[in-house]
């Protein structure tokens, strides 16, 4: 094993190369660290801005390419209250006869190619909407989130390229310089010592001032160049990212919750103005013979919203007039339903209060008839004669009823 004295003396032993200025060796090797570290990090992150870039620069050109071929998006397409599909042929746009689901066919085949953004994709897809048209027309397809909510750089670029660790490596490469031109004027301020009235070593101190801070200076000089080399790597990666956003935005407008709503409840002044554009296209295209047959058209739906505004309002009013109509109609027969209810619990009480008294009565009364009745029978057969108990034959045949 090395022995600790003689490497701290290796360290510490001042040495010049290349005619430069006398350092410790702790210095000299600390700066080609520092170097060697700057072009390790350097190519590492040429490699992985590269890797990046690739599939951004891949589906770029197949996004450019459908986005040229469809043109300008007519962002008004959705919002307008025009009636669709009465637009004159020389108002069609190129965008018009574009089919959608072709574009997301050719653009989902190519999104499963890329790893990158095979799961993004899956998620923004969730988003998209097809627009309900007339069966004539080629219908839209919308998307109701922004690419850079789904595409974000975290879900596409931080599994592959470290951002926040090359944004802080400047000032890690100079901070490790500051630390061994510090423990090079450590192992310079220990050589020095006082032998009586003399300072020994500072000689060679103050020779070999100047190597000290040779660290401080290589890290200074890689801090910055790796900026200047850092910085616009990551200002093209950053910016293929943004072109990918905005031709993913092009290619599927995003359509809000409001206009969803705006074009599914059309107020009546709404369907006034499409009548009158709807007119006015059909003036401008030379169809008089058809001005009639719109005005009956627009008359008759005029009065249908008419009766049905009319029928909403008679159905409010039932509505509201429905609780008192109860209230007048069954506030006296509930009254009378009440009254009885009180009367026959009083009843019911006081008969509960009477069962007693009733039940002695009868008790009473029928001991009474009892002991009567005993009383008649022993008096009948102490005036009967003992010969005779029972009735004679005659007497009890004319007795009997005869019989019809």
């Amino acid at each position: 094993m090395i022995d600790t004295s003689n490497l701290w003396e290796f360290l510490s032993r001042d040495a010049s190369f290349f005619g430069g200025p006398e350092s410790p060796m702790l210095s000299w090797l600390g700066s080609f660290g520092i170097v060697l570290f700057f072009v390790w990090h350097i190519i590492r992150l040429r490699w992985n801005v590269s890797g990046a870039q690739r599939p951004f620069d891949r589906v770029r050109l197949m996004l450019t390419a459908l986005a040229n071929d469809r043109g300008d998006i007519d962002h008004e397409r959705f919002t307008s209250r025009a009636l669709v599909g009465f637009a004159p042929p020389a108002q069609t746009t190129p965008s018009s006869t574009r089919i959608d689901c072709d574009d997301l066919n050719t653009l989902e085949a190519a999104m499963q190619k890329e790893p990158m953004f095979r799961q993004p994709w899956a998620q923004f897809r969730k988003t998209l909407i097809l627009e309900h048209v007339p069966w004539f027309v080629e219908p839209r397809i919308f998307s109701t989130r922004r690419a850079e909510d789904i595409f974000t750089q975290d879900t596409l670029l931080s599994h592959r390229v470290n951002l926040a660790f090359y944004s802080q490596l400047p000032s890690l490469i100079t901070g490790i310089g500051l630390l061994l031109t510090f423990l090079a004027l450590f192992i310079g301020l220990s050589k020095l010592h006082a032998d009586g009235h003399e300072i020994v070593g500072i000689q060679g101190l103050i020779n070999g001032l100047a190597g000290k801070f040779l660290t401080s200076i290589v890290g200074l000089i890689s801090a910055n160049l790796f900026t200047l080399i850092e910085k616009p790597m990551v200002f093209r990666l950053m910016n293929a990212h943004h072109s990918f956003l905005g031709l993913i935005d092009k290619l599927f407008p995003r359509k809000t919750m409001e206009q969803m709503l705006e074009q599914l409840t059309p107020t009546h002044s709404g369907q006034q103005g499409s009548g009158g554009e709807l007119r006015e296209r059909l003036g401008g295209m030379g169809t008089d013979s058809l001005a009639e047959p719109i005005a009956d058209l627009t008359s008759a739906v005029r009065s249908l919203t008419q009766w049905k505004q009319d029928e909403q309002a008679a159905g409010r009013r039932m509505t509201a007039e429905l609780p008192r109509v109860l209230r007048e109609e069954f506030t006296v027969p509930m009254n009378r339903l009440n009254d009885s209810i009180q009367d026959l619990t009083t009843s019911l009480k006081d008969m509960a209060m009477h069962r007693p008294q009733a039940a002695t009565t009868l008790d009473d009364l029928m001991s009474h008839l009892t002991d009567t009745h005993a009383e008649q029978r022993t008096s009948s057969d102490i005036a009967r004669p003992e010969g005779r108990r029972f009735w004679s034959k005659r007497s009890m045949v004319s007795v009997q009823r005869p019989t019809a």
